[in-house]
C-alpha cells in the first residue's frame, strides 16, 4: 500500500501515452447510413493520419520535460499535465474551450496554457467540457463550459440555449485548495480538508441534500435542475478531514483522515456501495469501511459505474458497482481479489477502463476501443480482468490518468526501457474541431433534464441496471468473459 511504503521525493518524470489520437472521433459512433466508397477511403486516410497508439509511446514534445502530475477524468476526452517548473499543458478535444488556450482549436500535442504563466500548477482534473487546475498558492483556475456553473466562478451567464464558454483560465471562488476532481458537469474542490462543489446538481451529485429539481413547463412536465455556480462547502463532511476526492461521471467518493469513506450522487449499479440502487443527495458513510476496515487516505478511483479504494490493513483493493460488461452488480464494497498482494501507489479510471501503478508494474483493464489499455498490437483490445502492461514491466510508474479513449503513464525517466519506446509526433499540431454529432431526438413525455438526460429515479433490480446503462452512456467494446489475476 502506498501509505506504508517509504516514498522518495518525486522530482518529475516522463509522460507516456496509449489510446486514441483522433480526439474528434473518440467514443463517437459513426453514421448509421451506408458509407460510399469515397467515404470509406476518407475514413481509412483519417485512421492513417490519427493512429491509435496500442502500446505506450513517448510524446516528442514532452521528451526531456520533467512532469510532476498527469490528469484527465472519467468524462474527459482531453488531458492535463504540470511540469517541474509549474507550467500547465493541455491537449485533446476543445469544443468548449476546455483546454484553456483562448480559442476552440483542437490541440493534438501538449500545449502550455499561456494565461497561467507565473502560476505554479500542482493538480488538475477534466470534466466533459470543462477543466479545473490548482496552484501552489491554493488558488483554482477553471475553463471551458460553464453551462451549469461547473467552473465555480460564482456567476452564470448561460441563458436558454446560449452556453457560456470560458476559453481562458478564470479564478474559481475557492481558496486554500489542495486538489480538484471533476464529474461530467460538476466540480469538487478539496480545500484544507473540506470539500466544496459547484455545477449541475442532478442526482444530488453536489452533495447538498438536494438535486434542485423543478418543472420548467406550466402545461406539461419538463424537469430541470437549477445550476449552482457558487462553490459551496458540503456540510455533511464538515466534521471530517477529507484527504482524497474522486469523481465518476455522476458520483463522488471522499476519503477521510479518520479512515472513513463517503459516497453520493447517482446510485445506479450499486456504485455508491450502500446495498441499494438509489441516488444519495448528500455524503453517506459506507458502512463497510467503519472502524473494522478503515480506508487508506490517498488511493481512490471512480468510473462511470464503479468505485474503487484501498484499505489500510494489507493494502487490499475494494470495489463496488459494475466494472464488467457482463455479470451482476456489486452492491457494496468487496475485496477486489484480482489485485491482491500488490502495493498500490496510484489508481485512475476513465469512463469504463482502469489503470493502476503498483510496485514495478503497471496494470490496466476494462472496456476499451482505442488501445488505451496499452497491451500492444498483438494484445487484447479489452480485458475483463486486470493484466500487466508488459511494455512497462520493471518500470517505476509514479502516477496514472485515464480519460475517454486514452491513458497517461507518468514514469521514472532515464531507463533504457523507456528510452527505447516509440516516440510519437502527430502530423498536425492544432486544427479546427469537427462539428459535434447531432444528439438523438428526445423521447416524448418528460422533457430533457439539465444534463441532457431524463431524470433517473431510484431503482432496484437487474431491469433498473439495464436502464442505467443507457442513461450513463457506457462506452467501449465488450470485454471478454473469464476471471484471473494480475500475477506479480
Amino acid at each position: 500500500m502506498a501509505s506504508e511504503v517509504e516514498k522518495e521525493e518525486w522530482t518529475g518524470g516522463e509522460v507516456l501515452f496509449a489510446g486514441g489520437t483522433d480526439w474528434a472521433k473518440i467514443a463517437r459512433g459513426g453514421s448509421s447510413k451506408k458509407q460510399t466508397d469515397q467515404e470509406k477511403m476518407a475514413e481509412a486516410e483519417r485512421k492513417q493520419l490519427y493512429p491509435d497508439q496500442l502500446a505506450p509511446v513517448r510524446l516528442k514534445s514532452l521528451v526531456g520535460v520533467k512532469v510532476m502530475f498527469v490528469a484527465a477524468g472519467s468524462g474527459a476526452c482531453h488531458s492535463i499535465i504540470g511540469d517541474a517548473a509549474g507550467k500547465c499543458y493541455t491537449w485533446g478535444r476543445n469544443e468548449r474551450g476546455q483546454l484553456g488556450h483562448g480559442d476552440l482549436l483542437q490541440r493534438n500535442v501538449p500545449t502550455i496554457i499561456k494565461k497561467l504563466s507565473g502560476k505554479r500548477v500542482i493538480a488538475g482534473a477534466g470534466g466533459k467540457h470543462h477543466s479545473a487546475v490548482v496552484t501552489s498558492d491554493g488558488e483554482s483556475y477553471t475553463f471551458g463550459s460553464n453551462l451549469y456553473g461547473q467552473c465555480g466562478t460564482g456567476s452564470l451567464k448561460s441563458k436558454d440555449k446560449v452556453e457560456e464558454l470560458i476559453q481562458s483560465p478564470v479564478l474559481a471562488s475557492v481558496s486554500n485548495c489542495d486538489d480538484v476532481s471533476c464529474g461530467v458537469e460538476f466540480t469538487m474542490w478539496l480545500c484544507d480538508g473540506k470539500v466544496f462543489s459547484a455545477g449541475l446538481p442532478q442526482y444530488g451529485q453536489l452533495g447538498h441534500n438536494t438535486d434542485h429539481e423543478y418543472n420548467a413547463k406550466d402545461s406539461s412536465v419538463k424537469l430541470m435542475y437549477a445550476p449552482q455556480p457558487q462553490p459551496k462547502q458540503i456540510q455533511a463532511l464538515s466534521q471530517f478531514t477529507v484527504t482524497k476526492v474522486a469523481c465518476g461521471q455522476n458520483h463522488t467518493l471522499a476519503l477521510t483522515q479518520e479512515g472513513q469513506a463517503f459516497s453520493w450522487g447517482n446510485g445506479g449499479y450499486g456504485r455508491l456501495g450502500h446495498v441499494k440502487q438509489q441516488d444519495e443527495f448528500k455524503p453517506r458513510n459506507i458502512e463497510t469501511f467503519n472502524q473494522r476496515v478503515p480506508v487508506a487516505p490517498d488511493v481512490a478511483a471512480c468510473s462511470t459505474t464503479a468505485t474503487f479504494c484501498v484499505v489500510q490493513v494489507g493494502g487490499q483493493v475494494y470495489a463496488c458497482g459494475k466494472w464488467k460488461s457482463s455479470g451482476d452488480n456489486t452492491m457494496y464494497p468487496k475485496a477486489f481479489m484480482d489485485l491482491q498482494g500488490w502495493n498500490i501507489r496510484h489508481m485512475a479510471a476513465g469512463a469504463s477502463h482502469y489503470a493502476v501503478a503498483a510496485d514495478q508494474s503497471t496494470i490496466t483493464w476494462g472496456q476499451a476501443g482505442n488501445g488505451e489499455l496499452g497491451y500492444g498490437p498483438s494484445g487484447k483490445k479489452s480485458s475483463a480482468n486486470p493484466d500487466k502492461v508488459y511494455a512497462l514491466e520493471g518500470v517505476h510508474t509514479h502516477q496514472v490518468a485515464c480519460g475517454i479513449g486514452h491513458t497517461l503513464f507518468l514514469v521514472k525517466p532515464g531507463s533504457k526501457q523507456v528510452e527505447d519506446l516509440e516516440v510519437y509526433e502527430p502530423a498536425v499540431a492544432e486544427e479546427e474541431a469537427l462539428p459535434e454529432p447531432e444528439a438523438a431526438p428526445a423521447a416524448k413525455g418528460k422533457g430533457k433534464a439539465a444534463a441532457g438526460k431524463g431524470k433517473a429515479k431510484a431503482a432496484t433490480g437487474k431491469a433498473a441496471a439495464g436502464k442505467r446503462k443507457a442513461e450513463d452512456g457506457e462506452e467501449g467494446a465488450a470485454a471478454p468473459k473469464g476471471r484471473g489475476r494480475a500475477k506479480k
